[in-house]
């Protein structure tokens, strides 16, 4: 058993080492900021940016910049979900690119099914942030799919 659990942890590694060969990007911080909007009942407590691989169909490493964080439930009763903006900001502030998003738990509203309102919130069958709980957020940008940027910006769109 402890060689098996060796092996997958050198194979995770290695796996690791060289998905992010070839992206000169990895490792370097990028600056990222928040803008709350009123009324929105949570609170981003982390966030990050930064560059990293996506395995692609062919097994290649596709380079990704993924922002993460970590967003709190304010409010004293339950969130169905918390909706972000993510822009992608050139050296002037201004946005080069912006895409949407979900808390973890909520992350199926990006569903087809969803967006095409072919199915209701209700159905969705999403499981709540309860008051005071805490959720991952995450969003990835495909370095082929984006223009060159300084900087990202989070904003909190709304919560409900």
């Amino acid at each position: 058993v402890y060689s098996l659990f060796l092996t997958l942890t050198l194979a995770l590694h290695r796996a690791e080492a060289i998905d992010v060969q070839g992206i000169p990007e990895a490792g370097k911080p990028v600056t990222g900021s928040l803008v709350p909007a009123p009324g929105v009942t949570a609170q981003v407590s982390t966030h990050k940016g930064e560059w990293s691989s996506f395995a692609s169909m062919e097994g290649d490493a596709e380079p990704i910049f993924l922002i993460t964080g970590r967003v709190k439930n304010t409010s004293p009763k339950p969130l169905t979900y918390v909706k972000f903006q993510f822009e992608l900001l050139g050296e002037n502030g201004v946005v080069v690119i912006r895409d949407y998003g979900y808390n973890r738990k909520a992350e199926e509203l990006r569903d087809e099914v969803y967006e095409s309102g072919k199915k209701a919130l209700q159905d969705m069958k999403i499981e709540p942030l309860t008051a005071n709980a805490e959720d991952g957020f995450r969003f990835l940008f495909f370095k082929s799919d984006i223009p060159k940027f300084h900087s990202y910006r989070i904003r909190l769109l709304e919560s409900k």
